[in-house]
């Protein structure tokens, strides 16, 4: 077990090398990081483009402060490394076939230009496992063209169904195309990686962002499959209580029934207009407006804690304040407090799965530019005049 490496972690025995750029490889790797594989993440000496990305403490940029960058690379080694150079190439390569599993972003063609496809990586070892995340994948007619996550959002078909029917299709915010891809991809390396334990052999992992976002969208393929038509956009409404908003869905007649006694007015639920879930979703807008005065009466809370025993179907509207402050996620321990050398300990999410015997763990914060630089290339055979050239000529 490498002595850099958090131990006693799930994939402790792992050594992962992150050359991607952006969100989606990042997350993938982060997910081995946090379960204690050694993570070598290697970006070039301007930094990976997510340094850029707030939010920044006090709002002041700072490449060394990107909340965005902070939390994709927690438990990571990093390294600076110009891989467009032919010795960084051939340093590249160095770390790439000792390790278990390779994770990278370029264009598909890059990669073989630069001698670092799967191709020629299996022949210098034939365990190792390629993860490669790009916007449409390996091949295809779209396969060489640039997204964003916007572009990657309404290339998967979730905008067209997001939204009211009433207006033009909606992007969620964030990165949720990006996220997805890197969950796949982390999914995908593992999958390998049991392949690998029978058979010895590595083999390259083909993740598009495009499709890993529109498999979320099954469902809505699946019933335009059938009806030969485009499922449309509708959205649930959020109702506004007191101190918010809540989302409310009474699906079934003796939770309709449950709910007018919680509001005190029990004779509302014989309303013949809403005998049945049909006429309550035919009906709709009449029924929000029956809600609306007596939602108002209540906070959130006491909507929540008051109908969801009653087996409604009913959710707050939680901003970040709200979330970070929950008393059930801190119960659970969701959040983390990941310590910084140099600067105030961060508070992040948590584990997105729990393991009971080797649980997830954040032990370092995400590596400043090039820290690692002299911990890593001596690994690699390389002395300290070495480093120093190779650092005045601009390659690390």
């Amino acid at each position: 077990m490498d002595s850099h490496q958090p131990t006693g972690g799930a994939l402790s025995d792992l050594r992962v090398v992150d050359l991607s750029n952006g969100i989606a490889g990042a997350f993938c790797a982060k997910l081995f990081a946090d379960f204690g594989s050694d993570v070598i993440k290697v970006e070039p000496s301007s930094g990976d483009p997510t340094r850029t990305l707030g939010p920044f403490p006090a709002d002041a940029a700072d490449t060394e402060s990107s909340g965005m960058f902070m939390y994709l690379n927690t438990n990571k080694r990093g390294v600076t490394l110009d891989v467009e150079s032919a010795r960084g190439r051939s340093l590249a390569a160095n770390l790439m076939t000792k390790a278990d599993v390779v994770v990278e972003s370029f264009a598909p063609i890059s990669m073989e230009r630069m001698g670092l496809g799967y191709d020629s990586l299996r022949n210098l070892n034939p365990a190792v496992i390629l993860v490669s995340i790009t916007p449409f994948g390996q091949d295809g007619p779209w396969s060489e063209y640039q997204a964003t996550e916007l572009v990657e959002y309404a290339a998967s078909g979730l905008s067209y169904v997001n939204g009211s029917s009433e207006r033009e299709p909606l992007k969620e915010p964030g990165y949720e195309s990006s996220y997805q891809a890197g969950a796949c991809g982390f999914l995908g390396a593992m999958t390998a990686l049991a392949h690998r334990d029978f058979t010895g052999l590595g083999q390259h992992v083909d993740i598009s962002i495009q499709e890993a976002a529109a498999a979320t969208f099954a469902p809505q393929f699946l019933g335009a499959m059938h009806s030969g038509e485009s499922p449309g956009r509708g959205s649930t409404p959020l109702l506004p209580c007191k101190d918010g908003y809540v989302s409310l869905n009474v699906r079934h007649d003796a939770t309709w029934e449950y709910m007018w006694l919680f509001f005190d007015a029990p004779e509302i639920a014989q309303d013949t207009r809403f005998a049945t879930a049909a006429e309550r979703r035919r009906r709709a807008n009449e029924l929000e407006e029956l809600l609306l005065p007596y939602l108002a009466k209540y906070t959130m809370e006491e909507l929540f804690h008051g109908l969801a025993p009653l087996r409604l179907l009913i959710g707050m509207t939680l901003g970040v304040e709200h979330l970070v402050g929950d008393p059930h996620l801190r119960e659970r321990g969701f959040f983390a407090v990941v310590p910084h050398p140099d600067k105030e300990d961060v508070v992040m999410p948590g584990a997105p799965f729990r393991m009971s015997e080797t649980p997830w763990r954040l032990d370092r914060s995400a590596p400043n530019m090039g820290q690692h630089n002299d911990e890593i290339f001596p690994e690699l055979g390389l002395d300290t005049s070495e480093i120093a050239r190779l650092r005045e000529d601009g390659i690390v």
